[in-house]
């Protein structure tokens, strides 16, 4: 963790910049594997505006990922990944989002960053790190709010 801490005060802004400079063609690109790979995420056959919440769903969820990748590399604050992931783990399943789901979609997102950005070897050995702490605080139980 030590370096990781040493990577993000050298160049998490970097890699931010870089990063949000691609930000769109990024949440773009997880979108539409969204769309594909889980059609029926957030599906409520009960209510009306169903189809309009799934495709925000869809749009909005790899932007707050974003957003939530800026903060921990902008403030040197990977605690804020934690966080994210117990609201995540808390809120999302009442919306039929699963697991699978929120661990693909770290996984498409960090797999985007690194196939679009700029970045050299070193950053994207932290930003494997990032997201590993991403999907571990993902594969803990849910805690009670």
């Amino acid at each position: 963790m030590r370096a990781l801490e040493g990577w993000l005060n050298s160049s998490g802004n970097r890699v931010a910049a870089e990063l949000d400079e691609r930000g769109e063609q990024i949440c773009k690109l997880v979108t539409e594997q969204l769309k594909t790979s889980y059609k029926q995420m957030c599906i409520d056959p009960g209510n009306p505006e169903s189809d309009e919440m799934r495709l925000q769903a869809y749009t909005e969820s790899p932007r707050r990922m974003h957003r939530i990748v800026q903060v921990a590399l902008r403030l040197r604050a990977v605690e804020v990944i934690e966080r994210e992931c117990i609201w995540t783990l808390q809120m999302l399943p009442r919306y039929g989002v699963v697991r699978q789901n929120m661990h693909a979609m770290v996984r498409w997102y960090f797999e985007a960053a690194r196939t679009l950005s700029n970045i050299d070897s070193a950053d994207r050995r932290s930003l494997d790190i990032i997201e590993g702490l991403f999907l571990t605080a993902l594969s803990r139980p849910i805690p009670t709010p």
